[in-house]
Formats: structure tokens, sequence, C-alpha cells
């Protein structure tokens, strides 16, 4: 499991034995004490995962991530491709 914290945020990685052998990134909002699960995504993949999980932490370290993280479509990609 690997953690960072960013700009009020924690963006997780794990993978548990609990759920077989699913890759978890999970974004939570630091408030005082507590924390507010923002975003929960689940990868079978550790590659991808730990590239989402860097394209999270880059956008919310530039204090653009939250918007992307609401405004965004399913999938593991925060911004889509220009056509």
């Amino acid at each position: 499991m690997s953690e960072r914290s960013i700009n009020g945020y924690t963006v997780r990685l794990a993978q548990t034995d609990a759920f077989g052998s699913a890759w978890i990134v999970r974004v939570y909002r630091n408030r005082f004490l507590f924390r507010k699960s923002i975003s929960s995504d689940w990868f079978l993949d550790g590659v991808q995962a730990g590239l989402f999980a860097d394209q999270i932490a880059a956008e919310l370290g530039d204090g653009k991530g939250l918007e992307n993280l609401r405004d965004r479509k399913p999938g593991w990609t925060l911004h889509r491709t220009a056509r």
C-alpha cells in the first residue's frame, strides 16, 4: 500500500487479499481529524493503477484535480484524448 498527501487530499493505492487481485486507488479529502472519500477506482493491473494514481496526484498538486475527478466519464483516464 502506498499513500501520498497533496494539498489537503490523500491518494491511496492498495491491493488487498480480501478483494482478490484488484488494485484500488482511493482519493480522500482531509478535514482536521477526518477523511471524506472523493473517488474509488478499481484496476486489475498494478501498472495501470500506479499510472492513474500518479496522474491524480499531479492534478491535485496543480489544484485542478478535484474538478477533473468530479466531471470525468467512467474509465481510468482523467482527460479524454483530443480528436
